[in-house]
């Protein structure tokens, strides 16, 4: 496969950006709840001219930034839309391309197609699982908006259904396109920072007085707290760099600011690895400022070395796309073999571009449809998603009973 460059790096594999999983003699592929490698999936037949056809599915409107990441893809040929619930506008969504072929309000129509290669689905987490089960169930892959569900068992149902069809399923977590996150990658391998010992995370927005509360993100019922609904895009990382599963959680989760919500706005984390070693991430509605106010950070100390990710720096930004936010990467090493030198500290021009996530998530989207030709893992793959999901419970029941839960 032609390897793409990225701000001026040639991008590894889909597998070495991270999934939680070990070399196996398959290659380094994600690990089911059991500890054993995903099997191998079976090769789709895409179009003769090489171009993909993409089924964009919405149960709210967050789905139209999804639609015009699609748009500035040259691999993607046309876009189906499909509004899945009353929550969407069928026709705002297809303005966001001029690439929408067609638009539908029926599910089960619109997944009857025969010329979708792919979806993207972005839906209520309350309503999500059930539409993913409906796209794996008729063997499409699907790369699907954050959390994608109120509990980590439902979530689980669809990663086992697609694991049984052999069909690519995995988040829009496209921060492991960060190119702090994918220099850091590159220097683990390296063996830049020598044996890890902890890992710091933390992600703050902004307080809930600059939210509109009254929507069903804040209910319980259909929405998410801020450690599965903002908290996960940090927490990706930390099992992205990391690459290794969280065994034992202790945490404290509460409601500190004024304005009071049913879900959680602050969450503080003590992690276990099944290694031994140890991580801290917190999350909160925090930031006073304005809604586009995050602080973002993670911090990686080993043997050998240490780096600091800072992200998102807390200041206000016109941009869409937080990344162009972002601080000076830094890593120290005193590694004998690493030949890069000891010190480093870079900064990144992140080139503003349209759809959520920007240019992070155009290489996600691109590396999640070449991994749907051939049924390879996703980028951010759908075991690690449910894995996030059972980390962020585990922390919820040990701020409830006060001692510490083992996964």
């Amino acid at each position: 496969m032609k390897r793409r460059t990225f701000l001026g790096y040639t991008l590894p594999s889909v597998a070495a950006i991270g999934s939680l999983g070990r070399r196996t003699a398959a290659g380094n592929e994600p690990l089911g709840p059991s500890g054993s490698a995903v099997p191998s999936r079976h090769e789709r037949s895409f179009a003769a001219d090489g171009s993909i056809v993409v089924g964009a599915i919405s149960g709210h409107g967050h789905a139209g930034g999804h639609v015009r990441v699609l748009d500035q893809l040259s691999e993607v040929g046309k876009i189906h839309v499909c509004a899945a619930s009353q929550l969407a506008d069928v026709e705002q969504l297809a303005a966001e391309s001029s690439k929408v072929a067609s638009k539908s309000t029926d599910l089960a129509r619109f997944l009857a197609r025969d010329d979708l290669d792919a979806v993207t689905v972005c839906a209520r987490p309350d309503q999500a699982p059930a539409i993913l089960e409906q796209v794996v169930s008729a063997g499409l892959p699907v790369l699907y908006d954050k959390p994608a569900t109120t509990h980590s068992s439902h979530l689980r149902k669809v990663a086992e259904l697609a694991e049984k069809k052999g069909v690519t399923a995995g988040a829009m977590l496209q921060w492991r396109y960060n190119p702090m996150v994918l220099d850091l990658k590159r220097a683990l391998a390296d063996g830049a920072l020598g044996d890890i010992m902890t890992i710091e995370a933390k992600l703050l927005n902004g307080l809930l007085e600059y939210r509109d509360t009254s929507t069903y993100l804040f209910d319980p019922k259909m929405g998410a707290g801020i450690l599965s609904w903002l908290g996960c895009h940090c927490l990706d990382l930390v099992l992205c760099l990391m690459q290794e599963r969280v065994v034992e959680v202790m945490a404290m989760v509460g409601n500190l600011n004024p304005k009071k919500v049913p879900v959680e706005d602050t969450g503080l984390l003590l992690l276990n690895f099944e290694s031994g070693k140890m991580g801290t991430f917190q999350a909160g509605y925090h930031m006073k400022g304005s809604k586009s106010v995050y602080d973002f950070y993670i911090g990686m100390r080993g043997t050998e070395g240490f780096s600091i990710l800072p992200l998102v720096e807390p200041v206000q930004h016109q941009s869409a796309n937080a990344a162009t936010a972002g601080g000076a990467f830094s890593l120290y090493s005193e590694a004998r073999h690493w030949v890069s030198g000891r010190r480093h500290r870079k900064t990144y021009g992140i080139p503003e571009t349209p759809g959520y996530g920007g240019i992070m998530a155009e290489e996600l989207f691109r590396d999640f449809l070449e991994a749907s030709k051939t049924g390879a893992p996703a980028p951010s793959p759908i075991q690690d998603n449910v894995h996030m999901l059972e980390i962020i419970e585990a922390a919820k029941e040990s701020s409830a009973t006060r001692r510490a839960v083992r996964i």
